[in-house]
């Protein structure tokens, strides 16, 4: 996917007023993109322990298998499809003008 493409997918609008921390609205808006990784992190890692410690109470798979596992051409659209919205949301600060509505490539 590319910068085009995410930028015509993505939301650029963010409503309401958003912190300011630094100066530079750019670091803002790559905190913005670090915690939004971060709870992203935080709930798979969460959802991903309870998965393999109830595979491993139920025995219903090993490790070996998870590792050797192939997803299936559907399976690889499917995750390829939720990458895509996954971005999208990710990337969307960098698109946006905080606090005045869309970005821009006129500069004034």
């Amino acid at each position: 996917m590319s910068v085009d493409d995410l930028r015509k997918n993505a939301k650029v609008e963010i409503k309401g007023r958003n912190p300011h921390f630094f100066d530079d609205p750019n670091t803002d808006r790559l905190l913005t993109m670090v915690m939004e990784l971060a709870s992203e992190v935080s709930v798979l890692r969460d959802r991903l322990d309870t998965h393999e410690r109830v595979a491993s109470q139920k025995g219903l798979y090993t490790e070996d298998d998870i590792e050797s596992f192939q997803p299936s051409d559907e399976d690889a659209a499917a995750r390829s499809e939720w990458r895509g919205r996954f971005l999208d949301r990710l990337l969307k600060g960098l698109y946006a003008s905080y606090d005045s509505g869309p970005a821009s490539d006129d500069k004034e």
